[in-house]
């Protein structure tokens, strides 16, 4: 299964989780969802630099996160090779330059996005539309968190803890150098959730449990 047909299987439960109607016969629908590159709709879902087909509403996902593994073309294939690498015990080679992304939960990208497909109002409003994480992560404290995390997995399963390993430590959002990409423009996404009637663009799947679940599927 391609990386467009499984994220389409994904926004489809969600869709069906609100209480969406789903027919194979565009001329019998409210709205047509295009996904993929050059695909046209009515709303038209797409990731980095695909190109859109025709569509009212165009939507962007950068810096998509999918826990399985499924959707790594799409955004997310570095997570999922350094989690493979520090289970293996190997070391992650040196990066030769630090990369900031505005990862994002494919649970929180579904959820604005079902809003914005069930509300009709979301058509009324503005017709290019951003979708990523509100934060920057650096590669280096991603590394540093997963290694953290498998090392704690590990010590639990070896009955090894210590004192040391069990304390508290930062999640991988401190220290932050200032100097990063920018970020995608989320205020469209933000003011047409708020016009739908949700609070906006909030996600709500810290990144420590999406990098937790990364581990949770390779394990499987």
């Amino acid at each position: 299964m391609g990386n467009e047909e499984y994220f389409i299987q994904i926004l489809r439960d969600r869709l069906l989780r609100a209480g969406a109607l789903f027919t194979d016969e565009p001329a019998n629908s409210d709205i047509v969802i295009a996904v993929g590159d050059g695909f046209s709709g009515d709303i038209s879902i797409v990731y980095g630099d695909q190109e859109p087909g025709s569509a009212d509403i165009v939507i962007t996902i950068h810096d998509l996160l999918s826990p399985d593994g499924k959707l790594t073309h799409w955004g997310d294939s570095e997570l999922h090779d350094w989690a493979k690498t520090i289970m293996k015990g190997d070391e992650i080679s040196p990066l030769k330059r630090q990369n900031y992304r505005f990862w994002v939960n494919i649970r929180d990208v579904c959820d604005a996005l079902c809003i914005l497909i069930m509300d009709g109002r979301s058509r009324k409003m503005k017709r290019i539309i951003n979708i990523a994480g509100r934060r920057a992560w650096p590669s280096a404290s991603i590394i540093q968190e997963m290694e953290m995390l498998w090392r704690r997995y590990s010590n639990s399963l070896n009955h090894s803890h210590t004192v040391k390993s069990l304390s508290s430590v930062p999640g991988p959002a401190v220290d932050v150098p200032r100097e990063r990409t920018e970020r995608p423009d989320l205020s469209s996404l933000h003011d047409c959730l708020r016009q739908c009637g949700s609070e906006g663009w909030h996600p709500l799947v810290p990144m420590r449990v999406s990098l937790m679940e990364i581990f949770a599927h390779a394990n499987n």
